[in-house]
């Protein structure tokens, strides 16, 4: 048990910070924390459990598009040098003639993210029709800069990932990356709940939703994958903290060719950094950490993978320390306006590290 950081978490549950937590900590293959702090709601709080599921956000990102993609170029069904035109025709150039690797990167010239539920029609809101709405809303965007001349951290890039995943397979991305990727290495732990609901598990709400009317549970928080029916490219995931470090030790794995799903080749060449700037954070799909004020903290090493979710969810591996930290935390409940996760999570990481190696 790491107290130092437990006592963290307990302590901003107790102030309600955040309404819960769960942290797990996994060092050479092994887990040597476990705990869970605070409730999953504060309107009807239940404790928080080690096998509670969050909201993974952006973590879907690097557990489920990425890896995706990943499995593809390994069996030589798309090329990380491929335009993602390639698979997706209807999309309007110049973003049509950027690269697989431009979007894994984040330096595609594809804008932020937009509000596209908005122009959604209230009747098609979650179904198939929907998601065929915001499907051609992403295809018709403009690029915002020049491919590879900087780089944005990009939801609307990650969604036409989703997208050229399902051109390629003929699956949609759920499907797909459940049947080769989530299923053989997280088993039931991580899912689609929004499309494919549990009975029975207990659930970390996130927020008291103004659009929606309502404290969202099991459905994404993401207002553009809940439009769609519950998975884009860039959100969709739910999962326990085991599932997520069943996935990172995956990663951890493959990058000392131990790997059961992927390779040492592929798993390095999504390791590599853009070099649009000496600030640049973003490997192919996964994050590093930030030379400033990293939520990391002080100590992870400059080999450090992985990625933020905005619900309040973090997953980080440092190889050289053979370790990895999962952070899950439901802090958008009951608004999005909370940001103590930005102090807590250094915080928490350090706090970790100290008393690994004290």
């Amino acid at each position: 048990m790491l107290t130092a950081a437990a006592e963290i978490l307990d302590e901003a549950a107790r102030t309600k910070e955040i309404p819960g937590a769960v942290l797990r900590v996994d060092l050479n293959g092994q887990t040597v924390h476990c705990s869970a702090h605070g409730v999953t709601r504060f309107d009807q709080p239940e404790p928080v459990t080690l096998d509670t599921w969050f909201d993974l956000a952006s973590l879907t990102k690097i557990l489920a598009t990425t890896p995706a993609v990943m499995w593809l170029a390994q069996n030589g069904a798309m090329s990380l040098a491929d335009p993602l035109g390639r698979y997706l025709p209807e999309l309007r150039a110049p973003l049509s003639q950027a690269t697989l690797r431009a979007f894994l990167s984040h330096t595609s010239g594809a804008a932020a993210w937009r509000p596209y539920y908005l122009q959604v029609e209230a009747g098609l809101l979650g179904t198939p029709a929907a998601k065929d709405a915001i499907r051609k809303m992403h295809l018709a965007e403009a690029a915002e800069y020049g491919a590879g001349t900087e780089e944005r951290y990009s939801d609307i890039g990650f969604a036409l990932l989703g997208f050229a995943v399902e051109a390629a397979t003929g699956e949609t991305l759920d499907q797909f990356v459940s049947r080769h990727v989530l299923r053989k290495i997280a088993g039931d732990e991580i899912d689609y709940l929004q499309i494919r609901p549990r009975r029975n598990v207990r659930l970390a709400a996130t927020e008291n939703c103004p659009w929606r009317g309502r404290v969202l549970v099991g459905e994404v928080h993401d207002e553009n994958t809940w439009t769609a029916g519950g998975c884009l490219g860039q959100a969709g995931l739910f999962g326990t903290a085991a599932g997520v470090a069943a996935l990172m030790e995956e990663f951890r794995l493959a990058n000392e060719n131990r790997g059961r799903v992927f390779q040492l080749e592929i798993f390095r060449r999504f390791m590599e950094k853009n070099s649009t700037s000496p600030d640049a954070t973003r490997r192919l799909g996964f994050d590093s950490p930030s030379r400033e004020q990293s939520s990391t903290g002080r100590f992870m090493g400059p080999s450090t993978f992985g990625h933020l979710g905005f619900t309040g969810v973090s997953a980080w591996c440092d190889p050289d320390r053979a370790l990895t930290i999962v952070l899950l935390t439901n802090r958008v409940h009951p608004t999005r306006e909370n940001q103590a996760h930005k102090r807590l999570r250094p915080l928490v990481h350090d706090a970790v590290i100290t008393e690994l190696e004290a």
